[in-house]
């Protein structure tokens, strides 16, 4: 069954019938939440079940509620809702410091470790040094040009799509606004003929170039944080095209963003998730419900 098709009464369903468990349900988005949060979590006394999808955690929480079924909480992404002021109020639902986990793992040590892995230091150090900035402030600069756009077409409603319909779905194509040579912004016009061009067949009311390029503009004058404005799922593919395409790894581990995301949470660890809002958070409500919700 594809994902899109599972409905969030079929996933109560299984978590109320589910005799056998007596713990407590952590709701995540989707399997790569499930990866990151699975590293921390006391298997023993939690359960990881994915929703497919940010609201569809909500609404998950929301009738087992209904149901009067208490033993579960949730996470989400952010999103951009720290920027529109769209918090969510919903017990037991906790959300990403950051626009989302990727964002909050990218921050840390765990990109170091990645690069490593992929890339010769000699390499990474000329780059830094020809570009004057570090790969992930490279990389958020990048990711704040992307973020804008989908910024504006979530306020304004401008009918771009950026991603696939289903996981498996062909991608953005990156390189037709960013250089795949050297990581260089190919500017705002090239961005949004590539968005309107993936979004063709996908999305039926697509606003003009010259409506999405003002209304873009405008968004730009904003001063948003960029740790809310970026997309992990950007800032993935962009050091997939920086590790591929500019460094010239030749890891046969490194297949697409999907294998970057991968090595990303196998390097996340619980010292750098322990230093985040998240995790004090949840250990708060740990601690106040008397749950081991973490292996420590």
């Amino acid at each position: 069954m594809m994902e899109e098709h599972i409905t969030i009464e079929r996933i109560a369903n299984a978590i109320m019938q589910n005799s056998s468990f007596t713990g407590y349900y952590l709701i995540v988005e989707g399997p790569k939440d499930s990866k990151i949060y699975g590293k921390f979590t006391n298997d023993e006394d939690i359960f990881i079940k994915e929703a497919f999808g940010n609201q569809k955690v909500q609404d998950v929480l929301k009738l087992l509620s209904e149901r009067g079924f208490n033993h579960k909480i949730g996470i989400i992404d952010s999103d951009f809702r720290r920027i529109t002021n769209d918090i969510v109020e919903i017990d037991g639902l906790f959300m990403t410091d950051d626009h989302d986990i990727e964002v909050m793992v990218i921050k840390t040590k765990a990109l170091n470790a990645v690069l490593r892995i992929f890339c010769s230091k000699t390499k990474i150090k000329e780059f830094e040094r020809k570009n004057d900035v570090s790969v992930r402030d490279k990389l958020f600069e990048l990711g704040k040009e992307i973020g804008y756009l989908k910024l504006a077409n979530k306020t304004y409603d401008l009918g771009l799509v950026f991603k696939p319909k289903n996981p498996d779905g062909n991608q953005i194509k990156y390189k037709e606004f960013v250089s795949d040579d050297s990581l260089k912004y190919l500017g705002d016009e090239k961005l949004i003929e590539t968005a309107i061009n993936y979004s063709v067949n996908k999305s039926e009311n697509i606003d003009n170039k010259e409506t999405i390029n003002q209304r873009l503009t405008e968004i730009k004058e904003e001063n948003f944080p960029i740790d809310q404005l970026v997309n992990g799922h950007d800032l993935s593919n962009l050091l997939f095209v920086l590790m591929k395409k500019v460094f010239r790894s030749k890891s046969k581990m490194l297949h697409d963003y999907n294998s970057v995301e991968d090595s990303l949470a196998l390097a996340y660890d619980l010292s750098d998730f322990k230093a985040t809002n998240l995790y004090a958070d949840m250990k708060h409500w740990a601690d106040e419900n008397e749950v081991k919700l973490f292996t420590e």
